[in-house]
């Protein structure tokens, strides 16, 4: 039997038309077979962090501009520093009667004592009859200073210029007589404040007096080698809880008329001073004086 050429090519045609038209029709059931009740479809894969950021919010800030500012936790201190002859010493006491020790804490009470220091606690409240008591003293202001400390920061006040090298003659805290060499620099009131986590608005005041040097560049080396010359007199070291309205008086347990020691650097001025009592007809006279100084915590800022 002879086979058409022509026919076989028909069928052959139709035969592939056929299995084209199930390959399309079959996938398309099984997906309406497999949809909602079927297998579920891969989740989405999560999209980056960086998604919706834009390239500037990634970028450094540029060079040229400035860092946000910190914002620090400061102590304020007003710090007065006044002159009264040596011979009124004693008019102190009513001054010390006026003021409380309870909130002050010492290295050493005798020590601190035999040092020739006193240091004794009161509010803003009791100002203007401190001033009077003063007054009546013949105290007479040589300045105000404001220093600003920052918590777990030390700053100093400047006390006594030492020149040339000596020694610094003091009284340790085993109540045993000590003395320090030092070189030329001056004797400062280190002043600290510590934080106190349970009170806000109240610092940790330190206090030491401090033999140190100026410190003329930021050379780190230099620095270095100046923090290991200086020396502390923890002996006469205090510590005190201070906030708002908060001051203390220091001064000169008695006086010494030297300066050959720490409380004789510390108090006694080494040339006299003009004072001048207007409620007496005298004229005005050169006396030895010794310094006392009040501290007044003005402000607590930050935590």
């Amino acid at each position: 039997m002879r086979v058409d050429p022509a026919l076989t090519k028909r069928r052959a045609g139709v035969i592939l038309s056929f299995m084209v038209r199930s390959s399309l029709v079959v996938p398309l059931v099984l997906g309406l077979a497999l949809g909602p009740g079927g297998c579920r479809a891969p989740s989405p894969r999560p999209a980056p962090i960086t998604a919706g950021v834009k390239i500037p919010e990634l970028a450094p800030p540029p060079r040229d501009r400035p860092p946000p500012p910190q914002f620090l936790a400061t102590v304020s201190l007003e710090i007065h520093i006044l002159e009264l002859p040596a011979d009124n010493i004693d008019q102190l006491g009513a001054v010390w009667r006026l003021l409380s020790a309870s909130p002050i804490r010492l290295s050493s009470y005798n020590a601190f004592s035999e040092n020739s220091f006193r240091l004794l606690h009161g509010k803003i409240e009791i100002w203007d009859k401190l001033q009077a008591l003063l007054a009546e003293a013949q105290a007479r202001r040589v300045t105000t200073v404001s220093l600003t400390v920052a918590d777990n920061d030390k700053t100093d006040l400047p006390i006594s210029e030492i020149p040339v090298p000596r020694p610094i003659a003091f009284i340790g805290n085993d109540l045993s007589q000590h003395t320090a060499n030092v070189g030329s620099g001056f004797l400062a009131l280190r002043l600290v404040a510590e934080p106190i986590p349970w009170a806000r608005g109240v610092r940790k005041i330190i206090g030491y007096p401090t033999y140190t040097l100026p410190v003329t560049g930021a050379i780190p080396q230099l620095q270095a080698q100046s923090l290991r010359r200086e020396f502390y007199f923890e002996s006469a070291a205090f510590a005190c809880q201070m906030g708002r309205g908060d001051l203390l008086v220091l001064g000169p347990q008695r006086y010494t008329a030297e300066r050959a020691t720490l409380g004789g650097l510390f108090f006694n001025k080494p040339e006299e001073t003009l004072f001048f009592n207007p409620n007496k007809p005298k004229p005005p006279e050169r006396k030895a004086a010794v310094r006392v100084y009040i501290l007044v915590c003005t402000q607590v800022s930050g935590a």
